[in-house]
């Protein structure tokens, strides 16, 4: 739906993985094969961390910006009359299907939105953390400066890829979550690991300025070339990052035996605001101590297996200063509806919308 031309281009990439993932052995989560793959290749990220400290800025700025993003989308959800939540519970309770096609297309139009707006400092601070490998690699300090500017040298695409990146995410990880139907299924999974085993090497070719498309074929050749190392760095990461998240899904429970119960106006606002505590502590461990070690070793298999020139900083294009226009007035937009919701009429909107959709749904189901 968003960035169909540029998803198109990186089809590719995902129909290998998917080849080969479907010829060889199923993806996996918990495999220790794929975990000692993880941790064999640990040493080399562990000490260019160690010694390059900016990295771990750059992870906790991202944390700082997903967390931000949460909030901002949380308030939404904040906008939505009970009436709504209401008659979904009816829906559900009685296993009655569709309805709701207002809500679900401002809920969907605004999920891009945060999902767009938190990809930029993503992407930015993404391709500086692949910076400093390729710093180190030409003999090059690093510094946040360098990296920061190597970043903004494709910042446009880093941008779009990360974004179309973070919508397949954030959907894998709803459709995941318990329901009553429409269970996610393991065809459903290997298209989902074949994006990300199939584009590990995207992030990494478009820091070096490359384009969409030699960036697809470079994350190919990477498959191709070292097939178990790639499949098992992916594998091992998303292992990692489910310990992290089943620990954070199972102590959301007792965290919330402790915590007063979500009573009165919008349940489901308060349910998602007083989740952000496990949920960004989760976030924050993968963001912080797990995220950088993938992206480091996904840039040296990149560099291990392309050949790479000698990296020079790149000059200061005006592209991305209009890039920063764009992030600007997104965030403007965004953050001016949060704060002044009511005021635009934006909250009496909603409810007029939410208005239709119950009328509608109660003529479908009496």
């Amino acid at each position: 739906m968003f960035f169909d031309q540029e998803q198109a281009v990186l089809k590719n990439a995902q129909q290998e993985a998917k080849l080969l993932l479907s010829q060889g052995e199923k993806p996996r989560i918990f495999s220790k094969q794929h975990l000692g793959t993880f941790s064999s290749q640990m040493q080399y990220s562990l000490a260019l961390i160690a010694e390059e400290k900016e990295i771990l800025f750059f992870a906790f700025l991202q944390w700082v910006a997903i967390f931000i993003g949460y909030l901002l989308w949380v308030q939404m959800l904040d906008w939505i009359p009970d009436s709504v939540w209401q008659e979904i519970q009816r829906a559900s309770d009685h296993d009655h299907e569709g309805g709701f096609k207002l809500m679900n297309l401002v809920l969907l139009c605004w999920s891009f939105l945060i999902v767009a707006m938190v990809s930029y400092p993503i992407s930015l601070f993404s391709a500086a953390m692949v910076a400093s490998h390729y710093l180190r690699l030409s003999a090059q300090e690093s510094t946040i400066g360098r990296c920061l500017g190597m970043a903004h040298r494709n910042l446009g695409r880093l941008w779009i890829f990360t974004t179309i990146d973070a919508w397949i995410t954030v959907g894998a990880i709803l459709d995941r979550l318990p329901k009553k139907h429409g269970r996610r299924t393991a065809f459903d999974e290997l298209l989902y690991y074949a994006w990300k085993i199939g584009t590990m090497g995207v992030l990494p070719a478009l820091v070096t300025g490359k384009g969409f498309l030699d960036a697809a074929k470079d994350s190919v050749i990477l498959l191709k070339t070292q097939p178990a190392r790639a499949i098992g760095i992916r594998m091992g990461y998303s292992l990692v990052c489910w310990v992290i998240g089943i620990t954070a899904y199972i102590g959301s429970f007792y965290y919330f035996q402790m915590m007063p119960h979500a009573e009165g106006a919008n349940r489901v606002y308060n349910f998602y605001f007083f989740m952000v505590v496990p949920i960004m502590l989760a976030v924050g461990l993968t963001a912080v101590l797990v995220r950088p070690l993938f992206l480091i070793m996904s840039a040296r298999l990149y560099t291990d297996v392309v050949p790479f020139a000698k990296v020079t900083l790149p000059p200061e294009h005006k592209a991305s200063k209009i890039l920063v226009l764009i992030f600007s007035v997104l965030v403007c937009v965004i953050v001016g509806a949060v704060m002044f919701a009511k005021p635009l009429g934006l909250v009496d909107w909603i409810e007029s919308l939410a208005a239709q959709d119950i009328l509608q749904y109660r003529k479908l189901h009496p």
